[in-house]
């Protein structure tokens, strides 16, 4: 039988690397870039003329410290509770969440002009993270989390605005939910 010392080398050890390594590269680039940076935000018509990267930097800058603060927090959290499970799952979640924002930026808010920040591609990793936790652990606190993860993003979308925080930009909650819907077809495929 393995030690606990044994397993945990096997699942990646007890440093959440990925995430520390994730959430210092956000922290830099709000830093060093500050807020908005234009080359790198979400930019439709510029990413209609041939910049393409926005589709991935976007996400990953800030409008405000404030919306820095809470999407790089959330980022370190997930990532905490959630790396030892997912493993090389982690970055996989964060790539097909960005896969399935992005798609819902350009064909299913084809008025939305700008955007940025983190908050969409996490509800995918929080969606994969808690499908993940559910088959290992079948504890019913799972299902209260994802239910109440599905309630705020419903709340959202028919309010308008995020429900915890108040930044520069307007919130675009439908972003949460495609996020969430990304993390849970991953979640699907990857159980097949």
């Amino acid at each position: 039988m393995a030690s606990l010392s044994q397993a945990r080398v096997r699942r990646g050890g007890l440093l959440p690397w990925r995430t520390l390594l994730l959430t210092a590269l956000a922290l830099a680039g709000y830093l060093v870039l500050g807020a908005a940076p234009e080359a790198w935000v979400f930019d439709r018509a510029a990413t209609a003329q041939g910049g393409v990267w926005r589709l991935l930097t976007g996400h990953w800058v800030h409008s405000d410290p404030q919306h820095a603060l809470w999407d790089i927090a959330a980022l370190g959290l997930l990532g905490v509770l959630f790396e030892q499970r997912l493993q090389w799952r982690l970055p996989l979640a964060l790539l097909i969440g960005t896969l399935g924002v992005d798609a819902w930026l350009w064909w299913g808010a084809p008025a939305l002009q700008y955007y940025c920040g983190l908050s969409g591609i996490l509800n995918a990793l929080l969606a994969l993270g808690l499908v993940e936790c559910w088959r290992e652990l079948r504890h019913p606190l799972v299902w209260i989390t994802g239910l109440g993860a599905i309630a705020k993003i419903i709340l959202e979308i028919y309010s308008g605005q995020a429900l915890l925080t108040q930044t520069a930009w307007p919130s675009v909650p439908e972003v949460h939910a495609a996020g969430f819907l990304s993390g849970l077809a991953l979640a699907v495929v990857i159980a097949l």
